[in-house]
């Protein structure tokens, strides 16, 4: 325990706030150690201005407008800078600049002035925040360290699997994937990513490793990287890989033989060719139409379907009419109010269609060519 004075030596902050560090959450039980030395109150702002965590009674508002306004720059966090103080009311602060989990963050000592004139004027409160600042940038060094190696360790796993795991190695594999927390053999999902090059943040990181996840990087081209991943049936693949800089993400459906990865990576491979709006596509959830065009991807697929539906094609005025009538589920008085035009309008321009086609929409074998075509065409372009 410390002695309950002021002055605090290093030694004694450094022992009490290091044994924080042994906890399931470091940053929480460090600050709270500090907001107890201290005999005050502890804050973790990160870098929108939000107050992640808080120990004590103090304006946390207030405070962080002030981090944002007055105290902390991104400068700060490049250069490593000295702590800024300041007073907010009758509470002292003082605040440092600190990179956690890759990300900026200001940590906060405010002591309130009711506290003993000893503990207000003396640099206890810098202390303290100058140790705990020290022992978060050593734990995230460490951190870091370990990060890179389950980045390794999950590089391997899915090199593994997308070369295919026989089912003689599967508990194997498994016993690999329990370590990033996964359950042997309940289901899981193969995923394709896509991050925007030109996105810095999306570039330089990407989601760790862990809690149901095995991910790693698998193509580099002039606009996008490119990632693999394979996760828990339960993994939230919307919320958990959805950030600043992705551009789509291909989601199988779910499966429970490792033997399968290479199999639904592929599916996964198509359910990203389509993608347009959501950026999550997710097999089990595409219509089959949406997958058959989703599927004919090649330059032959592609002549062949243009060479299908180019001759019925003959103008703008053809082009709009046809997928109107197709959007409007083949109503014709619908079409003709989406048009601005009159029905026969639409019934003529049909009939040019169908003349061209020597075959009537109205026979259901048609129509599903026609909608495959001009589905195929949405997703190329």
């Amino acid at each position: 325990m410390i002695p309950n004075r002021i002055p605090l030596t290093r030694e004694e902050v450094f022992d009490e706030l290091m044994s924080g560090l042994n906890s399931s959450d470091p940053l929480e039980s460090t600050l709270l150690r500090a907001a107890r030395l201290s005999k005050g109150a502890g804050l973790v702002v990160n870098e929108l201005g939000e107050v992640i965590r808080s120990v004590g009674t103090a304006p946390t508002h207030l405070i962080s407008q002030w981090v944002q306004g007055e105290a902390v720059t991104d400068a700060d966090h490049a250069r490593g800078a000295e702590p800024k103080s300041g007073t907010i009311g009758r509470w002292h602060v003082c605040a440092q600049a600190v990179r956690l989990r890759s990300r900026n963050h200001v940590i906060v000592i405010a002591v309130h002035d009711d506290e003993t004139a000893e503990t207000k004027n003396s640099a206890a409160g810098g202390l303290i925040l100058d140790v705990m600042t020290k022992l978060l940038r050593a734990f995230e060094g460490f951190e870091s360290f370990s990060i890179s190696n389950r980045r390794e360790e999950s590089f391997r796993v899915l090199r593994d699997l997308e070369a295919g795991v026989s089912p003689g190695r599967e508990p194997a594999i498994w016993r690999l994937l329990e370590s990033f927390g996964f359950v042997a053999y309940e289901p899981i999902r193969a995923v394709r990513i896509r991050l925007d090059v030109s996105d810095t943040e999306a570039a330089r990181t990407s989601l760790p490793p862990g809690g149901g996840l095995v991910i790693r990087e698998t193509g580099n081209g002039t606009s996008s990287i490119e990632q693999t991943a394979v996760c828990s049936g339960d993994f939230d693949v919307e919320s958990r890989l959805d950030a600043p800089g992705l551009l789509g993400a291909g989601v199988s459906g779910l499966f429970t033989s490792l033997s399968q990865v290479p199999e639904m990576l592929q599916t996964a491979n198509v359910a990203l060719e389509s993608v347009s709006e959501p950026i999550f596509a997710f097999v089990d959830r595409m219509r089959p139409i949406e997958w058959a065009a989703a599927r004919m991807s090649a330059r032959f697929d592609r002549r062949l379907v243009a060479g299908f539906i180019a001759p019925i094609m003959t103008g703008p005025e053809a082009s709009t009419t046809l997928r109107t009538y197709v959007d409007s589920g083949g109503r014709i008085a619908e079409s003709a109010a989406r048009l601005h035009v009159h029905e026969n309008t639409v019934r003529y321009r049909l009939g040019q269609i169908e003349k061209a086609l020597g075959a009537r929409l109205t026979d259901p074998r048609i129509a599903a060519e026609v909608v495959l075509a001009l589905q195929c065409l949405d997703t190329v372009e």
